[in-house]
């Protein structure tokens, strides 16, 4: 006989099923996960104003960050090739080949980029970096409510990697973001980023103040950046960093990583430092800035020992630039700079920054140490202006007559690398061709084509080198544990590179 199921028992069975004992499945349970995990919540404290604190910051903060889109449009040029277009009517092949009034087509190549911005006025105007906006011939502005603006560079200041741009449109309800104070910051301050990292708008990362007063070796910007673990990512810059209250207290800008992805190291140009770009921008469309001409650079151990300093503070003087207030002042090359108008430097990016502040035409004092003793000079701020950099070609190894002192690998200056690396002929000294790759110190920072033209040792005077002999010379009297200072310049600038000579 045939089983046969009848639909009122099945009814019946599935309505006692989750009676049956041993069932653990409940069919009340809400949600996705019916009958999934388990029964009670896990005991944790209540994490109370924390809990909804970074729901408010992003609520508040989402409105004021804006996606800029920059475009950039390049004209390209090309002849029409017949055997390449199909419109060969007013034209044949022998035409092309012979000249005769070849067909010139002109396209434009037009790309996009995305970087972020906060909104800073009711009036429409934003803070971005100038990187963002850099060569754009339109800007459209998407906010975070889905309006969308075309916009135009008010100003920008490629030393600081700040622009200020405004809407073309009038906007009303602009979201305008709360100025913080970014001097009021410390390490383990809680913060969070606000951008448009890869296209995704609105994106809230959180983490907090890793350090202070960064610094990126290699750039030639004014640099006072704070740190931060916040997620920053490509198409981020441009975009908030706010503090536990909602407060704007930096511009995203970069991120130091070996793969091109985050990597927990972020930066972030403090907003006392943006907002008063953005308030000369505003007002003039530039920034002027302080400016006495000379290279600066840090102290290490071995520079203050040979330089018979106590301590690493200051800003080491590696080159005055003739003319300039600096040296119409006194100052010389191999002087440390300890204070100036009364604020002590506690090292070569410091006194940059603090030179930058004052107008130009102000003329402060200046304390520095030359040979051990402290000197007083007065000084008159000019203006900072801005110059090009070329990056001088490599020696051909067939041209080098090579010998190695010190871990480096030395040549004289031979006219054929003279005018190889555009040395004019009042310039003196001997080729770096290469460095020892066992070396870790301050050498490391030389490149091949560098030219030594001086060297000082612990208790002695600067010495100037024009030969590779007469460098040889000196070096065979240098003990192991004596500090070395080397004078070198790189395109037509110059740096000191100080080390232990045993290291």
């Amino acid at each position: 006989m045939p089983f046969k199921i009848y639909p009122a028992v099945v009814y019946l069975l599935v309505a006692l099923f989750p009676l049956i004992p041993g069932n653990h499945c409940s069919f009340g349970q809400q949600g996705a996960a019916q009958g999934l995990g388990a029964k009670s919540r896990p005991q944790i404290s209540d994490p109370g104003p924390l809990k909804n604190i970074y729901k408010e910051i992003a609520e508040r903060t989402i409105p004021t960050v804006v996606s800029v889109i920059p475009t950039t449009v390049d004209t390209v040029e090309y002849f029409r090739n017949p055997f390449f277009f199909k419109d060969t009517s007013s034209f044949n092949s022998f035409d092309y080949f012979f000249g005769r009034n070849p067909r010139v087509e002109r396209r434009e190549h037009r790309q996009q980029g995305l970087g972020s911005g906060v909104i800073i006025s009711p009036e429409g105007y934003i803070l971005t970096n100038y990187h963002v906006v850099q060569g754009a011939e339109e800007i459209r502005v998407l906010l975070s409510d889905g309006r969308n603006f075309s916009a135009r560079v008010i100003g920008a200041d490629s030393l600081a990697d700040v622009a200020v741009i405004r809407l073309n449109e009038q906007a009303s309800n602009l979201p305008v973001a709360y100025i913080g104070n970014s001097d009021s910051l410390r390490p383990g301050d809680i913060v969070v980023a606000v951008g448009n990292p890869f296209s995704f708008t609105s994106s809230v990362t959180t983490g907090i103040v890793s350090a202070l007063n960064r610094k990126i070796e290699g750039s030639e910007m004014y640099q006072d950046f704070i740190q931060t673990d916040a997620a920053i990512n490509p198409g981020n810059s441009g975009g908030a960093l706010v503090n536990i209250r909602g407060e704007l207290v930096g511009i995203n800008t970069m991120i130091i990583t070996p793969s091109g992805a985050f990597a927990g190291v972020g930066f972030a140009i403090p907003i006392n430092t943006a907002a008063k770009d953005a308030q000369s921008l505003i007002r003039s469309g530039t920034v002027t800035r302080g400016y006495i001409g000379v290279n600066i650079q840090d102290l290490n151990e071995s520079a203050a020992e040979a330089l018979r300093m106590k301590s690493t503070r200051g800003a080491l003087v590696s080159d005055v630039v003739s003319g300039e207030p600096a040296d119409k002042a006194g100052l010389r090359r191999g002087d440390v700079v300890m204070s100036i108008n009364g604020k002590e430097v506690e090292s070569g990016n410091a006194l940059r920054n603090i030179v930058a502040s004052y107008k130009p035409g102000q003329t402060v004092p200046m304390t520095v140490v030359r040979e051990g003793k402290q000197i007083k000079l007065n000084i008159k701020i000019a203006e900072r202006k801005s110059t090009g950099v070329v990056k001088p070609p490599k020696p051909h190894p067939e041209q080098e007559k090579k010998e190695a002192l010190l871990g480096l690998e030395l040549a004289d200056l031979s006219s054929e690398l003279r005018v190889q690396l555009n040395i004019p002929e009042s310039v003196n000294g001997i080729v770096v061709t290469g460095i020892r790759q066992s070396i870790t110190d301050e050498r490391t920072m030389m490149s091949r084509g560098d030219l030594i033209q001086l060297i000082k040792v612990k208790n002695g005077t600067f010495q100037t080198i024009n030969s590779v002999e007469q460098f040889r010379r000196t070096v065979e009297k240098i003990k192991p544990d004596d500090a070395v200072m080397l004078l070198v310049m790189r395109r037509a600038e110059t740096f000191f590179v100080s080390f232990k000579a045993g290291s």
